[in-house]
């Protein structure tokens, strides 16, 4: 679902505003992570064994979901990125279009005297782009999901264990 999510607001165009709208999937990329650890741990501790659920259990078995989740993340924007390139070019020119239109603007100021040299500006322009371009990566979109998947994972993990340890849920 995470991943669809992803898929829809690319090839919807919702990466073009910013509104409500566009933002559903974006949030949904963050909540739908954390119901599927959620779902995985409440299945964990509904199954009967005879060894008692720790807390190394848990976070492992949250890590792998957290992977198979930021793996499929990453399948979707690697088909974005090589299927749709329509999409990409058109990401790329709204993003170095505004770039170009932050540092012609005349509050940006150099750090010496307080207005920017052109060769300073252009400069500055090129560097934005350059790391828009890094950052557009697939290495770079990975690093970021996986980042953020793996962290939720963790954090909801916890949570869970430490309110069914609360609530008196054999550990």
């Amino acid at each position: 679902m995470s991943a669809a999510m992803l898929l829809i607001q690319y090839l919807n165009g919702l990466y073009r505003e910013r509104s409500l709208v566009s933002a559903i999937p974006v949030i949904a990329n963050m909540v739908i992570p954390a119901i599927g650890v959620y779902l995985f741990m409440k299945s964990l501790y509904s199954m009967v064994s005879d060894k008692p659920m720790n807390l190394g259990k848990a976070l492992f078995g949250s890590l792998l979901v957290s992977v198979l989740i930021a793996l499929c993340n990453v399948g979707a924007y690697q088909h974005i990125l090589t299927g749709q390139p329509a999409i990409v070019q058109d990401l790329t020119t709204r993003n170095h279009t505004a770039i170009e239109k932050h540092f012609a603007s005349p509050y940006v100021e150099s750090e010496e005297d307080g207005a920017m040299a052109e060769e300073d500006r252009l400069q500055r322009i090129e560097e934005a782009k350059t790391n828009f371009q890094e950052n557009m990566a697939i290495g770079s979109f990975a690093r970021a999901q996986f980042m953020m998947c793996l962290s939720l994972g963790m954090v909801v993990s916890l949570l869970v264990y430490v309110r069914n340890q609360n609530r008196g849920v054999p550990a």
